[in-house]
């Protein structure tokens, strides 16, 4: 009896663990404060769960940029020779609420789009929130 109560305890231990990762990813919901800002990327930090860029806006205030996913955004071809830590880029995108973070949905570089958060369909987030904004505009 003993040895299968063992086996459950650390059954809902290991199902703890393994859940936690997926709990920790978040939606897009609470991000609702629209931002349009020129800053300058310190580092770039593509893996998973999100590509990320570190980045200062002109006040020297740091943010955190979410991208998409890093397998989706090379596949629409963003990777590490996109950008570099002191390139100056416009941003725009979504803020949260409370911290200096901000979904991505477009990144400009000298006039010219060399970022758009898409979903694996292709479909921007900018289209799938149905506004009639674009990045290239």
């Amino acid at each position: 009896m003993t040895k299968n109560l063992h086996k459950f305890y650390y059954g809902i231990v290991a199902s703890c663990l393994l859940l936690g990762p997926a709990l920790a990813h978040h939606g897009w919901g609470g991000y609702k404060e629209r931002i349009n800002a020129n800053v300058t990327i310190v580092e770039l930090k593509l893996g998973n769960p999100h590509d990320r860029l570190i980045a200062t806006d002109e006040s020297g205030q740091e943010w955190n940029l979410l991208l998409a996913p890093p397998a989706r955004n090379r596949r629409f071809g963003f990777n590490e020779d996109t950008l570099a830590a002191g390139d100056v880029v416009e941003i725009y995108g979504q803020k949260h609420p409370k911290r200096f973070e901000l979904k991505v949905h477009c990144v400009n570089k000298n006039g010219e789009n060399v970022y758009t958060y898409r979903y694996d369909n292709g479909r921007t987030s900018l289209a799938r929130q149905r506004r009639d904004e674009s990045c290239d505009e």
